[in-house]
């Protein structure tokens, strides 16, 4: 696995902004999980599609997210995921967005997922989904959880 975090970069329009001008927290979490989506849909298995037909489904548990910098119109946002630790039946995502051209860091998240069957009972997370995100890099240039 490559040192090198792949990106989603999202361009911020008066539309994805509060009365007050900069991007509010609904938007922000909404750029998180479309980033997200991306990269699971880069991968082999098809996207969104091939994850509803699966017997094991992602529940989110716990978000957790610090706001460092404002984003307004016309800013480029690029978004990094990776999978920050994985445990018997839940995992955690790791995200920063940082402004394009400046890199300055303006949120991180830490997602925690539950793996569950479709009758809502957490199961252990599958082989497979362990290495579908790259793994979050030790000593990143961003802060840490």
């Amino acid at each position: 696995m490559t040192d090198e975090m792949p990106e989603v970069v999202f361009h911020i329009y008066p539309a994805d902004c509060d009365m007050l001008g900069h991007v509010n927290h609904a938007t922000m979490l909404a750029f998180l999980e479309r980033a997200r989506w991306e990269l699971l849909e880069r991968q082999d298995m098809g996207g969104v599609r091939d994850f509803a037909s699966v017997p094991v489904w992602s529940v989110v548990r716990h978000v957790d997210i610090d706001y460092f910098a404002q984003s307004l119109p016309g800013d480029n946002l690029a978004i990094r995921s990776g999978l920050l630790a994985v445990k018997n039946t839940s995992y955690i995502v790791k995200q920063d967005v940082k402004k394009v051209g400046s890199g300055v860091l303006v949120a991180q998240a830490s997602i925690v997922f539950v793996s569950i069957d479709r009758t809502g009972k957490p199961v252990r997370v599958p082989e497979a989904w362990r290495t579908l995100l790259p793994h979050w890099p030790e000593g990143s240039d961003s802060r840490t959880r």
